[in-house]
């Protein structure tokens, strides 16, 4: 098939399965959806962006049921490319996020609702997903300038100690205590990252951090795992993020000795 036959099929239909780069494209274009994974309502599943519920993922193995592959446009947000542009990287993402929301009432955890929902029901559950935005974007505007003191306030947020970010990011201690006092301490973009999932930071959280830190996300396949891992497995841990490196054949995180003084 040529690109242009391709370009033609694309714009023709709704696409529920998607690359990591679509993947993320999807994500930082739609800010309702990263509210939604927050709130843990979607899950990315078998590069799926699936509805949290028991028909629809499996609960032991994290698959998709055989009742979510039937019915992908119940259960999944669905893109479909817009004609401008030839290449799918120049074309515009048209979400079925809206049609989800409208279609079931997932944001309560509960089954499908036959039919639609009433406008109530519509406006209680956007209501969530915009209370969700509006707390994330307050504890944006409240964060400092700096990038160490952002850290700092995001470990006083969150109730973590020096040595449990060590613990839980892989960082030795001796660089996390570097980091909240001197902010010229060099980073780079795996510390930041090991640190966001250490603290299970939003991911909008995280790229105020990289910016803060002098730093920005290039083009190239280790730079686009870290913000893969930062997006959509900064609830999981620094191991389950080098399982996913692993099978990337990418250098993997690397747990750096605390040594303590006698």
């Amino acid at each position: 098939m040529t690109d242009i036959n391709k370009s033609v099929a694309l714009q023709n239909e709704i696409i529920y399965e998607f690359s990591e780069q679509e993947v993320l494209k999807i994500y930082y274009s739609e800010p309702r959806l990263a509210a939604l994974i927050e709130l843990d309502v979607i899950r990315l599943i078998d590069n799926h962006l699936v509805v949290n519920l028991k028909r629809f993922i499996t609960p032991k193995t994290h698959h998709l049921t055989a009742f979510a592959k039937k019915n992908l446009s119940a259960c999944c947000v669905g893109v479909k490319y817009s004609p401008e542009g030839k290449t799918k990287n120049q074309q515009k993402l048209q979400s079925t996020l809206d049609l989800l929301i409208e279609a079931s009432g997932f944001l309560e955890k509960s089954p499908s609702i036959d039919g639609g929902q009433s406008e109530q029901e519509i406006g209680k559950e956007s209501n969530k997903i915009g209370s969700e935005i509006d707390r994330i974007n307050g504890i944006l505007n409240n964060l400092p300038g700096s990038f160490s003191g952002s850290l700092k306030q995001h470990m006083e947020r969150k109730g973590y100690t020096e040595e449990l970010l060590s613990e839980e990011s892989w960082i030795s201690l001796s660089t996390i205590k570097q980091y909240r006092q001197k902010e010229e301490k060099q980073k780079t973009l795996k510390t930041v990252t090991a640190l966001s999932i250490g603290l299970h930071l939003h991911p909008w959280l995280t790229e105020d951090l990289i910016r803060k830190a002098g730093l920005a996300v290039t083009a190239t396949r280790i730079d686009g795992a870290y913000r893969y891992l930062y997006t959509f497995l900064y609830k999981d841990s620094i191991e389950d993020c080098n399982k996913y490196l692993r099978s990337q054949n990418l250098p993997e995180f690397v747990q750096r000795e605390n040594k303590t003084k006698n």
